[in-house]
């Protein structure tokens, strides 16, 4: 590790809440949407399990924000026991005949699927240097790709400190009209923050804001 990356050294070594907040400010969705789509028609959804790691976790939060947004929302356990039923679990769920089956049990106008494609935890590193002005190579594990912040000095251990990479998740969803099995919206969005389920949370509320403007049934 050269002098520049040793964490020490480097500007991006901040406190939580400065690096929390420089993230937020920055961070923002992608979406699509059909210009065409009827979203006053869907009054009722559902909402998959997402494929991925943690895509059970991605969907419950997803499920959590769509309801404090004001959308009628069926229980996922619902949706996962009819596809059991009805042999569908293996199946690709956008399949139209598919989705317009399940959407007709169930009662639902639209069906939010989506993926995991991203899902780091955090790690954290002790950090020490051969002395105040000394940057002794090959002391700490590097981070790539992630921002890191400092939790303060080890007790016992001079020239040293505790520094935490965040965690990163990248998620990216759809709603699918069940009678056509038409994409009537998507978004995708990375993002950094303390642990999974944080990051996740603050992508799932980030990606429903997104469709406030478009879809009747949610509000503020």
């Amino acid at each position: 590790m050269s002098r520049d990356e040793t964490p020490f050294a480097i500007g991006r070594l901040c406190a939580v809440g400065a690096i929390a907040a420089a993230l937020a400010a920055c961070a923002k969705p992608e979406i699509a949407f059909n210009a065409h789509a009827n979203f006053s028609a869907i009054r009722r959804v559902a909402v998959a399990t997402f494929d991925g790691p943690n895509g059970g976790v991605a969907a419950d939060l997803m499920t959590q924000d769509l309801l404090r947004h004001g959308a009628d929302v069926v229980e996922r356990q619902r949706l996962d026991a009819v596809l059991q039923e009805q042999n569908l679990a293996q199946q690709n769920i956008l399949n139209p005949a598919t989705i317009k089956k399940v959407g007709k049990i169930l009662g639902v106008d639209a069906i939010f699927v989506g993926t995991v494609a991203t899902s780091v935890p955090s790690q954290s590193f002790i950090v020490t240097s051969g002395g105040r002005h000394s940057y002794a190579p090959g002391n700490v594990t590097p981070v790539s790709g992630s921002d890191i912040y400092s939790q303060g000095g080890v007790i016992g251990l001079p020239d040293s400190q505790i520094v935490t990479s965040a965690a990163e998740a990248s998620l990216i969803s759809r709603m699918v009209d069940v009678e056509t099995g038409s994409i009537l919206w998507s978004g995708r969005m990375n993002y950094q923050g303390l642990d999974i389920q944080t990051t996740m949370a603050d992508i799932t509320e980030s990606l429903v804001q997104s469709m406030i403007p478009l879809w009747p049934a949610l509000h503020k």
